[in-house]
């Protein structure tokens, strides 16, 4: 069954909405990827489910936590010679204060710390992820922004807002409103497949849920390659 709308809802960010004439009550689960998901009956309001999500932030919170700890967690390390599609990470063990530091320029991802850290060090990893996630909003902020732009021209789309976030679950979101989201992680993906996530929801701008009409649109935009694009999507996540 495909949402019926989204709705951003902070700090969780897009919820999937599904109305159902069987649905009595409002009720809610946490999906795969840690998507939020709200089942209610029709002619629920919005405030009434952005009420009922803030109410159970914490079931939330824990149900995503357990799904994080279930994916295979990356190590970065100075072998690796990690790279995004702009910036190379550069970690050195050269720290005198006892502290991390991140700086983004130059092409480079520069992390410092002190020499008695271990690179495996959780709070270590933690602080390159951040840092390797404040590259990838640069980089999303220099491409997308221009890219949607483009893309919207040229098939005749509008949007109202356009943001970036590092989100865990899903490539990017669009509300009733115009107002798109798109994750900072898009940037680790393949140029068509870039186009591929921001064409999706300049669709959605459109249709606000996966029945017909969207995929009909979606076929027409991608010129016949949507559903191919949507299955190799599926190989790729948000996480490292």
């Amino acid at each position: 069954m495909a949402a019926s709308y989204q709705i951003n809802i902070p700090p969780i960010g897009a919820v999937d909405v599904y109305e159902s004439r069987q649905c009595r009550r409002v009720t809610l689960r946490v999906g795969a990827g840690g998507v939020v998901r709200v089942s209610v009956p029709p002619l629920t309001t919005p405030k009434l489910i952005y009420e009922f999500v803030q109410a159970n932030l914490e079931f939330i919170r824990k149900s995503q936590e357990k799904i994080d700890k279930s994916q295979p967690t990356h190590i970065f390390t100075s072998q690796e010679n990690f790279s995004t599609k702009n910036h190379t990470l550069s970690l050195s063990p050269t720290a005198k204060d006892n502290r991390f530091h991140g700086k983004v320029s130059s092409g480079i991802i520069d992390v410092v710390y002190p020499p008695d850290v271990k690179e495996d060090d959780g709070q270590l990893q933690n602080f390159i992820r951040k840092a390797i996630a404040a590259a990838l909003k640069v980089e999303s902020k220099q491409y997308i922004i221009p890219r949607i732009s483009t893309l919207a021209k040229k098939y005749g789309f509008s949007y109202n807002k356009l943001d970036f976030r590092d989100m865990t679950s899903r490539w990017g979101s669009c509300d009733t409103r115009g107002r798109i989201c798109i994750n900072i992680h898009c940037m680790r993906l393949p140029d068509h497949l870039i186009d591929y996530v921001l064409l999706h929801e300049l669709c959605h701008t459109i249709y606000h849920d996966h029945q017909s009409g969207f995929w009909a649109k979606m076929e027409e935009v991608c010129n016949g390659m949507a559903k191919k694009y949507d299955k190799e999507l599926n190989k790729y996540h948000t996480r490292y």
